[in-house]
């Protein structure tokens, strides 16, 4: 498999992917429908987490049948020199974190999520790192440089599309957060993969990729994963086209750790991969390090397209953030014991006179609660009003007018519901409004 897969590493990244898309999607399907209610109303992150268990452990077993397995056993240059090698993720990382941390501290009576869901927060970044390391550096990098990493022009090469599809694997994204969010996530995340991969390269240690992507995403997503009522997807979301810039670092830090100095090191390293007697050590001659013209072609064919879809991507980030009117309502609560309530989930102003999408999500503990979504114009006029029994995933086109103030209002109906232990009263409710020209 290996061999045949590192002739066509293209190909064989596509199948990554698709199976990397139905190693998330299958597992959150079956526990979106089948799952206890315990898993799906207590915020993103205990389901996410339950899903990526499943995901990390389909990634090890892809790992194995493409013929990768050592990668779980090499050291290469060992985990502190693979770290400084990641400095520069380490520190954007903890800036990050010193940020939320402040923000946090300087907010009055600040709603922190329970101890346990945190820990399963941090649980649930290490089980990213694990599985997105196994499908895309642990397969798709050793893919690329498998058969273009035997000169300085080559490991260019798989590094620059190893990155580029890493990236793009994050349009799925647009299945569950805000398109422009997404967009711009893609932008960071393919330079991100990248470094990534060129981290990889130097250090050969699959474990510093693992332990380093979760740390960025536990600083990243700190915030929704330990504020009550944060989610992974609202993060996302609030990416603006402005971001895309931090793709620039990442493609310095590349530059630097690919660097003609190391490159020797890089191609030796590659050659002991897999080995395991080292002992008779492998010779590389002064030629090696002269790129052939075949090379050279596919590194700038690489490069020219990454630069295309990278522009491409901001252009399209750019477009549906002028064009766009999109706001979103998450709440997770406990139900207090109350048969009837409700609140103002928001308000807003159209700017065309169209058709708005409407995605609606309920799920409450328990199937004999309902919720009714009303949406009011100015004038207190009702324009939509829909009744949602028990656990609501629903899509709806609603006809709104230009330079209109609509409200959108969620009311609850818990009157058919008995008693709940402490632990079966959670309910989170998502609404989001969104027109795209």
């Amino acid at each position: 498999m290996r061999t045949t897969a590192s002739k066509h590493p293209m190909l064989f990244s596509i199948v990554t992917i698709v199976l990397f898309m139905i190693a998330l999607w299958l597992p959150a399907i079956i526990l979106s429908y089948f799952g206890p209610s315990f898993f799906l109303t207590n915020g993103d992150y205990v389901y996410q987490g339950t899903v990526e268990c499943f995901t990390s452990l389909i990634g090890i077993g892809f790992v194995a049948l493409m013929g990768y397995g050592w990668i779980w056993n090499e050291r290469g240059k060992g985990l502190g020199k693979g770290f400084l090698c990641a400095g520069y993720f380490i520190v954007i990382a903890l800036y990050s974190l010193v940020v939320y941390v402040i923000d946090i501290l300087m907010t009055e009576n600040p709603q922190l999520n329970p101890a346990w869901q945190i820990v399963v927060f941090v649980l649930t970044v290490l089980l990213i790192g694990l599985a997105e390391e196994s499908f895309f550096r642990g397969v798709v990098a050793n893919l690329f440089i498998d058969k273009y990493g035997n000169d300085p022009a080559g490991v260019w090469c798989a590094t620059i599309c190893s990155g580029m599809v890493f990236g793009l694997m994050h349009l799925s994204n647009l299945l569950s957060s805000d398109t422009v969010g997404v967009l711009v996530q893609v932008v960071s995340a393919c330079a991100m993969g990248m470094a990534l991969t060129a981290i990889y390269y130097r250090c050969r240690n699959i474990w510093v990729l693992i332990l380093v992507h979760a740390f960025v995403d536990f600083c990243g997503a700190f915030y929704s994963g330990v504020m009550a009522g944060g989610s992974l997807s609202s993060t996302i979301s609030s990416y603006e086209p402005y971001q895309c810039i931090s793709a620039l670092p990442y493609i310095i830090v590349t530059i630097v750790l690919l660097r003609p100095s190391k490159m020797r090191e890089i191609i030796v390293l590659h050659r002991f991969s897999g080995v395991e007697d080292t002992s008779v050590g492998i010779v590389m001659p002064e030629e090696n390090l002269k790129s052939s013209g075949k090379s050279i072609r596919s590194c700038v064919i690489a490069a020219v397209l990454a630069v295309v879809i990278l522009f491409g991507l901001y252009g399209a980030a750019v477009y549906a953030s002028d064009y766009s009117n999109s706001i979103s309502y998450e709440y997770s609560g406990e139900w207090d014991g109350e048969e009837y309530f409700g609140t103002d989930a928001m308000v807003f102003t159209t700017l065309h006179t169209a058709e708005y999408t409407f995605t609606i999500s309920n799920l409450p503990s328990t199937n004999s609660a309902s919720m009714t979504v009303v949406v009011t114009d100015s004038s207190g006029n009702t324009v939509y009003s829909e009744t949602f029994e028990g656990r609501t995933s629903a899509t709806r086109n609603i006809a709104l007018e230009e330079g209109e103030t609509y409200t959108v209002s969620v009311n609850y109906d818990y009157s058919e519901v008995g008693e709940l232990a402490e632990g079966e009263r959670d309910y989170t409710t998502t609404i989001k409004v969104e027109y795209l020209e």
